[in-house]
C-alpha cells in the first residue's frame, strides 16, 4: 500500500471516529452505519502504459486482462455513512488486485519495453477506487419507500508491474474524478429492504470515469435497540475508464459485469 492509500484510509477513519463522537452525543441527530463486502465477478479490459505519452512505446489496449490470465477478478468493498434528517455523506472504496503469470501469445510493447511471443511473464495490477458521496433523501410519498440524490468525488489509484526474465514495465499513478447519482430503498417488511443505486460519471478531461450500478437486498439478522445487522446480498456493473491527454495517452480500462455482492451491514 503506497503512501497516498495510507493517509486517505487514516481520513477515512478519522471521520468515522468524529462522527460516531457526534453520534454518542446526539444520538437523535445522527445515525451512523459501517459495511463490508466480498465482490466477485467476470473481468474484462486493458492496462494501456506508454513511455512519457511518444508514439511507439505501447501496444494499443494492451496488455487486456485476457492476456495476463485475469479473466475474474475478486475485490473488497467497505464503507462507513453518516446520515442527519435528509443530509446522507459516505466514505468508501473498493480494493481490487490481481497477480499471476501467463506465456504471451503475441508481441507486447508496454512502457517502451518489449515482450516476446511466447515469453513468460509475471503481473501485478492494482485498480484500487476510493469514494466520497453526499446523498439528499426527497420525498417520495410512500413510507416504504425513500429516494436520494447526489454526487461526489473518486480518487483512482492505480499501480501496474509486468516483468519477464528480460524486461519489466512499471507504472503508479493517482487520479480524482467526479459522479453524479441516485439512490432508492423499499422496504419489503420490517426484516427485508431491495436497494437499488446508480452512480455515473461528470465527463472532464484527464479524470477517471466509474460508473456503477447495484441491485441489492438486505436482510436483517439481529437487532437491539437502535442497532441492527443486515445480511446485503447482490449483483452489480462497475466500469472504470481512465485515458488522460498525452499524445499517447495512458489508457486503462476495468469492467466488472456483472459482479456478484456478498456482505454485512452494521447500522446505529
Amino acid at each position: 500500500m503506497n503512501r497516498q492509500s495510507g493517509c486517505f484510509i487514516w481520513l477515512i477513519f478519522s471521520c468515522f471516529a468524529v462522527s460516531a463522537g457526534h453520534t454518542q452525543e446526539n444520538s437523535n441527530s445522527f445515525s451512523y452505519s459501517i459495511g463490508l463486502s466480498y465482490l466477485d465477478g467476470s473481468l474484462d479490459g486493458f492496462l494501456q502504459t506508454p513511455a512519457g505519452g511518444e508514439p511507439g512505446t505501447t501496444s494499443k489496449n494492451r496488455p487486456d486482462f485476457g492476456e495476463l490470465g485475469f479473466d475474474w477478478q475478486s475485490a473488497i468493498d467497505a464503507y462507513g455513512r453518516i446520515q442527519k434528517g435528509r443530509h446522507v455523506l459516505e466514505i468508501g472504496g473498493q480494493w481490487q488486485r490481481q497477480s499471476g503469470k501467463s506465456v504471451l501469445t503475441k508481441d507486447l510493447l508496454s512502457q517502451k519495453n518489449f515482450f516476446a511471443a511466447g515469453t513468460r511473464v509475471a503481473a501485478d495490477t492494482q485498480t484500487d477506487w476510493y469514494r466520497l458521496n453526499y446523498l439528499y433523501a426527497l420525498d417520495s410519498g410512500k413510507e416504504n419507500i425513500s429516494f436520494a440524490v447526489g454526487g461526489g468525488l473518486v480518487w483512482f489509484d492505480f499501480h501496474y508491474r509486468l516483468k519477464s526474465a528480460t524486461a519489466r514495465a512499471d507504472r503508479a499513478y493517482s487520479k480524482v474524478g467526479y459522479r453524479a447519482g441516485a439512490n432508492i430503498d423499499w422496504k419489503l417488511n420490517d426484516k427485508l429492504v431491495f436497494n437499488a443505486q446508480l452512480f455515473a460519471p461528470v465527463p472532464l478531461s484527464n479524470t477517471p470515469e466509474i460508473w456503477t450500478l447495484e441491485l441489492d437486498a438486505a436482510y436483517r439478522l439481529w437487532k437491539s435497540g437502535g442497532k441492527q445487522l443486515q445480511a446485503v446480498a447482490g449483483i452489480g456493473y462497475n466500469r472504470l475508464d481512465y485515458e488522460d491527454d498525452q499524445k499517447v495517452p495512458n489508457h486503462i480500462r476495468v469492467e466488472m459485469a456483472p459482479y456478484f455482492r456478498l456482505g454485512l451491514n452494521l447500522d446505529f
